[in-house]
C-alpha cells in the first residue's frame, strides 16, 4: 500500500458527507428536484471552504471534502458549520434537508485506503446514530 507524501507534522483531513433521505426527495419531488437540490448543496459548500479545500461528488447523494493542513479538532469543526449551514438552508420546493458526516485526519503513516476506510466508518456511524450529526474516526 503506498503511503502519503507530504511534509511531516502537517496535518489533513477528509470529510464524506452523505444527504439523509435523498431517495425519499427523488421519489416525492422528482429527480429534476433532486437535481437542483445537489446542485444547490454544492454552491452552498464552495461557498464555506476555503482555496485550498477541494470537494468532490463521491456518488450519489454522497460528497468528499479534502482539508489540506487541517487538523482533527478544525476538520470537526468544519463538519459541524456546514452540517448546520445545511439543515438551515432552503432549497427550492423541497425545503429543508439534513446531511450526516464522517470526519477523519490522516495519521502518520497511515494509507489512502485505511483514512477512507475510517471517514467511511465515521459517516455510516453517523448515519445509524440518527442522521444530521458529525461522527469523528
Amino acid at each position: 500500500q503506498r503511503r502519503h507524501d507530504r511534509a511531516p507534522g502537517i496535518p489533513f483531513s477528509v470529510l464524506l458527507f452523505d444527504i439523509d433521505r435523498f431517495k425519499q426527495i427523488n421519489d416525492t419531488w422528482g429527480h429534476p428536484q433532486g437535481d437542483l437540490v445537489l446542485k444547490g448543496i454544492v454552491q452552498l459548500v464552495q461557498g464555506q471552504l476555503r482555496n485550498i479545500d477541494t470537494l468532490a461528488r463521491w456518488g450519489g447523494e454522497e460528497f468528499a471534502l479534502l482539508l489540506p493542513q487541517t487538523g482533527a479538532a478544525e476538520a470537526r469543526a468544519v463538519a459541524e458549520k456546514l452540517c448546520l449551514a445545511l439543515a438551515q438552508a432552503e432549497f427550492g420546493k423541497v425545503g429543508r434537508v439534513t446531511a450526516s458526516f464522517g470526519v477523519a485526519t490522516c495519521q502518520a503513516d497511515e494509507s489512502g485506503a485505511a483514512l477512507l476506510e475510517r471517514v467511511d466508518e465515521a459517516l455510516y456511524g453517523a448515519k445509524r446514530n440518527g442522521r444530521n450529526r458529525v461522527e469523528v474516526s
